[in-house]
């Protein structure tokens, strides 16, 4: 199928998408993509034809989008926070939910005079270089048990002009043996219950990193190892702020009150009335 016109090879696409399950907007993201062109410009080219090789080539992508691979490691990118992330199958992909968790640590954040941030299980780095950027004077650390990560996390921050430091290790084992004192410790943690594979769309279970979604049968296996190091890195004032999944909010509450009572700590639900953030502030 050669002199495809965009309107054409839009509308070949989303009916390809719809007809196995997923979104039609994959197929625009992927235009988009193969053919460097701002959205106005794509609507302005709706009567165009497209080359062959990018017909080809959109084709073939869309095809990879439809059979499970994610558009975010099709296109090697997903924004975040108002910036662009390389991502790949060695991270998790951003999603719109932990920018909220950003917006809480920032306006936490604030009462604090100076900032040493850690943040534990950086992925690609999107808390760590995201925070760094939005709080020019803080010094901020990430860490990660998985090297490719890593990597990935440091070429986002240098690509972004971020100074992050970052270390590879399991959860603050790497700090711990510093000697390091951080005031904010922030994580967006593995959380999904084991039992919960069964349900999970095969886009996320079979192309994101396992090492990256599951924590035991409850979920609550890193919120348990990470709330118990904690208090040796903390330092007073300070704050802790975790991304968790929906009802387990009361269960992680408590693992903070447990092990600092006299902090304020909360639960707050996301944009669509899940609960997604806990944080506490330690006095």
């Amino acid at each position: 199928m050669s002199g495809k016109k965009v309107y054409e090879a839009l509308q070949w696409a989303s009916s390809f998408l719809q007809s196995h399950d997923y979104e039609e907007r994959i197929g625009e993201i992927l235009l988009l993509h193969h053919t460097g062109w701002s959205r106005s410009r794509l609507f302005s080219e709706y009567q165009s034809v497209l080359d062959a090789e990018v017909w080809s080539a959109f084709q073939r992508d869309v095809t990879k989008a439809a059979s499970g691979t994610p558009v975010q490691y099709i296109t090697g990118v997903e924004e975040f926070y108002g910036r662009i992330f390389a991502v790949g199958p060695d991270v998790l992909i951003p999603r719109p939910e932990t920018e909220e968790l950003i917006e809480t640590v920032l306006e936490l954040a604030s009462s604090l005079d100076a900032i040493q941030l850690v943040d534990v299980g950086t992925g690609s780095g999107i808390i760590a270089i995201t925070l760094n950027l939005e709080l020019p004077k803080s010094e901020v650390h990430a860490v990660d048990i998985s090297a490719s990560a890593l990597q990935v996390a440091r070429n986002n921050a240098a690509q972004l002009g971020a100074s992050v430091t970052f270390h590879k290790g399991d959860l603050l084992e790497p700090i711990l043996s510093s000697g390091k004192k951080f005031n904010v410790v922030v994580s967006n943690p593995p959380y999904i219950p084991e039992g919960d594979r069964s349900i999970m769309k095969g886009n996320v279970l079979d192309h994101e990193p396992e090492l990256a979604l599951f924590a035991g049968e409850d979920g609550l296996d890193i919120y348990r190892e990470l709330v118990a190091q904690i208090p040796k890195v903390l330092e007073v004032p300070g704050v802790v702020a975790f991304e968790i999944g929906h009802g387990q909010g009361a269960a992680v509450k408590s693992l903070l009150q447990g092990t600092f009572p006299t902090a304020r700590v909360e639960v707050r639900n996301d944009i669509n009335g899940k609960e997604r953030i806990v944080y506490a502030v330690v006095q």
